[in-house]
């Protein structure tokens, strides 16, 4: 695939014809007299979005709305035959060689338009996904000479081994063993929303001894409900033998109460005897001289009455006995009977339990057998799982060990030579090279991919890098059948000019002859920076691949001939 024409519908636009083989220039120029405006934002990086746009990018926000109306053109060459995509700004008009066509079926066609081979067992191979790698059109694309803008790591490397050549079978199924397993993973964790596992988990128990603890507690539990007689009227007749006992109790009180006074009149009776007539006669002797003879006379009347009193209380209490005696057997026989029909109530309910127990205890059994048989999905799932992520596991050790011996083979061996042989040209003497290793850990890597110059945290070694990379997979890559190449102003920015000149030096020597297109945009410092490095037929080279010059004076100057963005 090689660019022969970016156009548009607008007489301002500044076409861009590519020359084929070599080096094309696009050169951004602050003004004529190098006094006013600026080479930023002539157009030189808006013209690669817009070879983008017309080959299926997603739309670019600030296109869309400071151009929407306008109709971009992309001429192109695959295998000998032209083609022309037409793409308004907006995504709204789309023509390929002028039928339209929507932007999907546009996508479908450049994956197999024979640019890239992309083969259908490799996950993620597009041929956006690929032509990145020959155009590289955001800041972050041009960080990292692996992984370009919004791409995974496994993405990068992925990809930039299969255009290298390299064997990506294991590197596809190191992801998808990982996948798999992290996949596995998820579904036992959602067990973990299972109200039965999550009151558990809370409660610290683990589920093996939880089910071991179940497989006893459910037949002590069955067994006991296999004995279990019920009276339907349970509860009713507790009821009543209740009250009877109650009465049984308030009867056995009274008899108490009884007793207690039955016993008082007992003492009584013992402890107060009648006094003796010789006590009384001492009683009174006693008395004669403090009273007169004549009170003392009637000594036989007191001893009478005294009699009379002492008779008369002994009758009394012998006559509450007799009562209190009576109350008792009368309290006595109503405690048998109390007592005797009570004894009868229990005697019914004797082995038997009440409904409610019963319904109880099938519910905390039905409770305990729902419990075993999650706990039990979940053992057996989550010992299926296991065994799956073993499986997986050990397949992966076999595949590390094969990935191992495959990256000792040095299969880079000739991609690193040729990658070190310009990152020479560049900076003498600095070690440089492309470094693949096994990747033995537990994620979606199966290589290491490292593409080295020494030095290369300074930006201007960085980006020769990804020149150097990029340059590697047009002239020595595989999978691919894109001729051309663009690389940016930004790559260029940081470079010194004596490794810039070294390098636009080596693309003159080389691109016309290998039958390559290699696209460049500098600005005006860069690229007159380079004369005094260059001699003069390579000057004279640089001078006659420039195709347009941009200029940021005027807005006419610039590639819309309008003033866009800010």
């Amino acid at each position: 695939m090689k660019l022969i024409e970016l156009s548009a519908n607008q007489k301002s636009f500044k076409n861009i014809r590519f020359n084929q083989n070599g080096l094309t220039l696009i050169v951004g120029d602050s003004s004529l007299d190098r006094q006013e405006g600026s080479s930023n934002g002539v157009g030189k990086t808006l013209a690669l979005k817009l070879v983008h746009h017309c080959l299926g990018a997603t739309l670019d926000k600030k296109l869309k709305a400071g151009v929407h109306d306008w109709i971009f053109s992309l001429e192109f060459c695959i295998n000998g035959t032209d083609h022309l995509i037409e793409r308004s700004a907006d995504g709204k008009k789309l023509a390929l060689d002028e039928k339209t066509i929507s932007h999907k079926k546009l996508l479908e066609w450049l994956n197999a338009s024979g640019v890239f081979r992309l083969d259908p067992e490799l996950p993620g191979l597009t041929f956006r996904s690929l032509i990145t790698r020959f155009g590289r059109r955001h800041l972050k694309d041009c960080v990292d000479p692996i992984a370009t803008y919004k791409e995974s790591d496994f993405d990068g490397l992925l990809r930039s081994l299969y255009l290298l050549g390299a064997d990506c079978q294991l590197v596809s199924a190191k992801k998808e063993h990982k996948n798999r397993i992290d996949e596995l993973k998820k579904n036992l964790k959602s067990w973990d929303t299972d109200h039965v596992l999550r009151d558990m988990f809370r409660a610290g128990s683990q589920p093996k001894v939880r089910a071991d603890w179940l497989d006893k507690e459910i037949p002590r539990i069955k067994a006991d409900l296999s004995r279990f007689r019920v009276a339907e009227d349970y509860r009713a007749i507790e009821l009543e033998a209740g009250e009877l006992t109650r009465e049984l109790r308030e009867i056995e009180k009274q008899i108490a109460i009884v007793k207690f006074q039955v016993d008082g009149i007992n003492k009584s009776l013992e402890n107060q005897p009648d006094l003796r007539k010789d006590e009384l006669l001492e009683l009174y002797e006693g008395l004669q001289e403090v009273f007169r003879p004549e009170m003392l006379a009637h000594f036989d009347a007191v001893e009478n009455f005294h009699n009379s009193l002492s008779f008369n209380r002994k009758t009394r209490l012998e006559s509450d006995k007799v009562r209190l005696n009576t109350q008792m057997r009368e309290l006595d026989g109503k405690r048998n009977k109390v007592g005797e029909k009570r004894d009868q109530l229990l005697a019914t309910l004797q082995g038997k339990r009440a409904l409610d127990e019963y319904a109880a205890l099938a519910k905390q059994l039905a409770r305990h057998e729902g419990e075993r048989e999650r706990l039990g999905e979940y053992l057996e799932f989550a010992n299926t799982l296991q065994k799956q992520v073993q499986g997986i596991k050990e397949k992966m050790v076999v595949e590390d060990r094969e990935a191992a011996t495959y990256a000792d083979s040095t299969p880079l061996s000739q991609a690193d030579k040729n990658f070190s042989a310009l990152a020479e040209l560049l900076y003498p003497r600095s070690p440089a090279g492309i470094i693949l290793e096994a990747n033995p850990g537990l994620n979606q890597l199966r290589y290491n991919l490292a593409v080295e110059i020494e030095g290369d945290d300074s930006d201007g070694i960085n980006a020769a890098r990804v020149i150097c990379f990029d340059w590697g997979l047009l002239f020595n890559g595989a999978n691919h059948n894109c001729g051309f190449l663009w690389h940016d102003n930004r790559l260029f920015a940081h470079m010194d000019p004596k490794p810039r000149a070294a390098w636009f030096a080596n693309v003159l020597a080389t691109a016309t002859v290998n039958g390559k297109q290699y696209i460049a945009s500098l600005n005006t410092e860069n690229y007159e920076a380079m004369k005094e490095y260059l001699v003069d037929a390579e000057w004279c080279g640089l001078q006659d691949s420039v195709v347009v010059t941009l200029r940021g004076d005027k807005p006419e100057n610039k590639l819309l001939g309008v003033q866009f963005g800010r």
